[in-house]
């Protein structure tokens, strides 16, 4: 049986504030900084291409939380302005029925002056591979995205970000393609447009739950994409 949420006291909106676009942007500065220093300097008995998912998470977090946070190196990113990086997380979903839901990476926003429901706010991250034997579809929609649109991640946020591990010739018109398409019927986009061509693309999801404390219908989430290639 869930437990109802402990709010008392509490002055929160939902849903949060959002995210400005720049400091969506900042954050996918900061891991692509992450991903060159991994190419440039991988771990001893690390080869990039050969890593699994969570390997490769694990050590991003590690460059990205104790060299780049502490360091200031990504101008705007630092540990006035953010708190701690973690990977993997235990939060709750939407209902609560599932209490140990672990999104790959959180950036903590460090907003605690807003009306929001601290643990349930900052950018949440979900990666995920892409390549032969990973189908956007199967693998990076429906067991990634689809946790930003189901309530099982940053369901008080407006804003959220997928990482994708890319081996091999694919674009975000081949995305926008599977977002698009019949078999996408949960996740097929209300919008999306490139933010850069390369690396950078946003899509926005209705979503279908209804928020806690009888708060309404939940809003629309945008996602940002970032693919890095292996």
């Amino acid at each position: 049986m869930a437990v109802g949420f402990f709010t008392h006291g509490i002055d929160y909106t939902l849903p949060h504030p959002q995210i400005p676009q720049r400091t969506v942007l900042l954050l996918c500065k900061v891991i692509k900084r992450a991903w060159q220093l991994l190419e440039e300097m991988p771990p001893s008995n690390f080869i990039l291409q050969s890593a699994n998912e969570d390997t490769i998470t694990q050590v991003l977090v590690e460059i990205i939380e104790n060299i780049l946070r502490k360091s200031g190196n990504v101008d705007g990113f630092n540990c006035a302005l953010f708190g701690k990086v973690i990977r993997a997380p235990k939060i709750t979903n939407v209902d609560k029925k599932h209490p140990d839901k672990m999104p790959d990476i959180f950036f903590d926003l460090k907003r605690d002056q807003l009306p929001i429901l601290s643990d349930q706010d900052g950018l949440f991250v979900e990666c995920k591979p892409v390549d032969r034997n990973h189908p956007i579809l199967s693998c990076y929609c429906k067991k990634g995205l689809i946790r930003f649109v189901n309530g099982d991640y940053a369901w008080a946020m407006q804003d959220s970000l997928m990482v994708g591990y890319v081996k091999g010739h694919y674009s975000f018109r081949k995305l926008a393609s599977v977002l698009d398409g019949k078999k996408s019927t949960l996740l097929k986009t209300t919008k999306h447009s490139a933010v850069d061509k390369y690396t950078i693309y946003c899509s926005s999801h209705n979503r279908y739950f209804e928020w806690p404390e009888s708060r309404g219908n939940a809003c629309p989430i945008s996602v940002a994409h970032l693919w890095l290639p292996l």
